[in-house]
């Protein structure tokens, strides 16, 4: 089977195609100056096109795993969340508070879903 990479860059790649999965690499907002809502929605719209760019879509995703700051950003994050998720085809989700690698990200979410 061909490995298909995605949107490769210096250090990762922003999704990985192999066989009928996905895996989506951490997205990040771009805009650090952003509240949780708006850094969550960006990098929901980011995850739509890598899933398109191989062949899928938020339908398919498997897992989802979210990595937020401050828990009292939480219902942010759900608001997004809930107006962007497929309901019909829930992933299995998980989200822990974390530090992450740059201050102004206050989100960062990574997945895996099926072709």
């Amino acid at each position: 089977m061909t490995i298909e990479r995605i949107e490769p860059g210096a250090r990762l790649s922003e999704a990985v195609a192999y066989g009928n999965l996905v895996f989506l690499a951490g997205h990040v907002a771009e805009d650090t100056s952003a509240g949780m809502y708006e850094q969550a929605a960006d990098c929901l719209r980011q995850i739509d096109a890598h899933l398109a760019a191989a062949g899928s879509d938020k339908s398919k995703l498997l897992t989802i795993q979210i990595w937020i700051t401050d828990m009292a950003l939480f219902p942010e994050l759900n608001r997004a969340w809930d107006e962007w998720v497929d309901k019909a085809n829930l992933p299995a989700r998980a989200t822990v508070e974390s530090r992450l690698a740059n201050p102004g990200w206050l989100v960062e979410i990574a997945g895996v879903a099926a072709r």
